[in-house]
């Protein structure tokens, strides 16, 4: 069985080729939110701009799952930079209307594959379907700013689509790593296909003795949902998962595909990375500018509080409303005394050598 691949008709903004699971009837819901162009060579956030057009062009997720039988193969396929295309010679009700799920099953006995379901996932808006609701988000950072990879942004894509009525959208976690383009590790544009399982390569058919021990011994071989990753994959699957969410006073569910790319494109520059002590010093005052500021603050309240008080209790004006207020008046004689006797004294221990007359 073969994977969809490069396409030649016009699919969506935002390309996400799923290939999952049940006969789908798309239908279309009201956005929540008016749509925007996605500028994938100048996303601004936070201060920040990245560029992904590097990231241009289909990239590719393969998940499988068996349930004897038969084993169902799904493809995700992303495009953040522009519409998903597909191959003219695509059968017509396999064609996805932009971004989508199409989910495959194959049966190791007959070597066929049939398509289960075409399932929409993000519908871009207008003639260039360049347009859908998107948000992002900066990742929570680590308290070790060392470990480049607790950096990152969470992309949010959705559209009016939805399939069994509930809304669907795609979470991509876009993480940094230095050493890593985004493109490693992804499987060519088909799909994966499974060899018949061997017979007993001694007998080649089973004997009494080995239908006695299957049915002593069942074994479930059945597998859930799982990616096909390559070692050094860069696109990761974290599931594609139906959740609920309050909307007002309604509970509704909503089917969400969470990916995790790991790029050097979701880096920040070396000069914008955050300090070193986890983030705090540039948002927070130091302990002495805390002790300086309630110092402050405590001492103007007492002059407030003292005046007020000896306004209301001996009607007093001017400095008499400052509590002692002839001490605060002969301060600057004071001070003016000080550095008088300093001088003094700095100038006659110079002049004897630091004798005193006698």
């Amino acid at each position: 069985m073969t994977r969809p691949s490069r396409p030649t008709q016009t699919a969506g903004p935002l390309l996400l080729l799923l290939l999952l699971g049940s006969t789908a009837s798309p239908s279309s819901a009201a956005a929540t939110a008016p749509p925007s162009t996605f500028d994938c060579a100048k996303v601004e956030f936070d201060g920040h701009t990245y560029d992904f057009h590097d990231l241009a062009g289909p990239h590719t997720i393969v998940t499988t799952e068996y349930a004897a039988p038969t084993y169902r193969n799904t493809t995700y396929t992303i495009d953040l930079c522009g519409p998903l295309k597909r191959k003219g010679d695509i059968a017509k009700e396999e064609r996805c209307p932009d971004v989508c799920a199409i989910k495959h099953r194959f049966d190791p006995k007959t070597g066929k594959s049939v398509t289960d379901s075409v399932i929409p996932i993000v519908i871009g808006h207008g003639n260039d379907h360049a347009a859908f609701n998107w948000g992002i988000k900066r990742i929570a950072e680590g308290r070790d700013t060392k470990d480049k990879k607790n950096d990152g942004l969470r992309l949010t894509l959705q559209s009016d689509t939805t399939y069994q009525q509930r809304p669907q959208s795609a979470v991509i976690s876009l993480r940094c790593d230095p050493e890593k383009v985004g493109t490693e590790g992804e499987w060519e544009q088909k799909l994966v296909e499974y060899e018949p399982a061997k017979k007993n390569s001694k007998r080649g058919v089973e004997t009494q003795e080995d239908t006695k021990k299957e049915e002593k011994d069942p074994v479930d071989i059945s597998q859930p949902e799982h990616q096909l990753r390559k070692q050094d994959a860069a696109l990761l699957w974290e599931g594609y998962k139906r959740e609920q969410v309050v909307d007002g006073t309604e509970t509704k569910e909503i089917d969400t595909l969470y990916l995790t790319w790991y790029t050097k494109h979701a880096c920040r520059a070396e000069g914008e990375n955050p300090p070193t002590d986890g983030g705090k010093e540039s948002k927070h005052w130091g302990f002495f500018t805390w002790v300086f500021i309630i110092a402050f603050l405590a001492v103007a309240s007492y002059l407030i509080f003292g005046s007020w008080l000896n306004y209301h209790r001996y009607g007093a004006r001017g400095w008499d409303l400052l509590p002692h207020s002839d001490l605060i008046r002969d301060i600057p004689y004071l001070l003016r005394d000080v550095i008088r006797r300093v001088l003094n004294t700095v100038q006659s221990s110079g002049s004897r050598g630091g004798y005193s007359a006698v």
